[in-house]
């Protein structure tokens, strides 16, 4: 089951509450759609293109937690939870979570020199097509006017 931002505030001090910040979630959702079209240019390097997608990913997230009344801090692992709360608040499945916390996992291989492979594009470029369509549809249904 998937924690809330709350519950996450609780259990590792990973968010806190604010308010709703219109030019901001505009502002992360401009950000997701501009490395959307990045994650497309063939021209530059694949792990580019992966990082892309996952950042349209998160900045989406973000934007949804805005608009649910909270930020994420900087703790261990708050990726993780941005996510997780992210797809908690738009009642995204538990599978739209893993898809996210696998491309999240891919990401951080690069630490370990770890490349990326083009099959770990194409599942970062549908987990992130498949929460923002829902992240979209419940902004748009719960809080129109910070689109506007």
């Amino acid at each position: 089951m998937l924690r809330t931002a709350k519950q996450l505030q609780a259990e590792a001090s990973a968010f806190a509450p604010c308010p709703q910040d219109k030019t901001a979630v505009q502002s992360w959702l401009g950000a997701a759609l501009a490395k959307t079209k990045d994650a497309d240019i063939g021209s530059v390097s694949l792990g580019t293109r992966f990082e892309a997608a996952y950042d349209a990913a998160f900045f989406v997230a973000l934007a949804v937690l805005n608009a649910d009344g909270w930020k994420s801090r900087s703790v261990e692992g708050h990726h993780g939870y941005v996510l997780e709360a992210a797809c908690a608040a738009v009642g995204a499945s538990d599978a739209t979570f893993d898809r996210l916390d696998a491309m999240r996992d891919v990401r951080n291989q690069k630490y370990a020199g770890i490349e990326r492979t083009e099959a770990d594009l194409r599942d970062a470029k549908a987990a992130h097509e498949g929460f923002s369509t829902i992240a979209l549809h419940w902004l748009h249904s719960n809080h129109a006017r910070l689109l506007k």
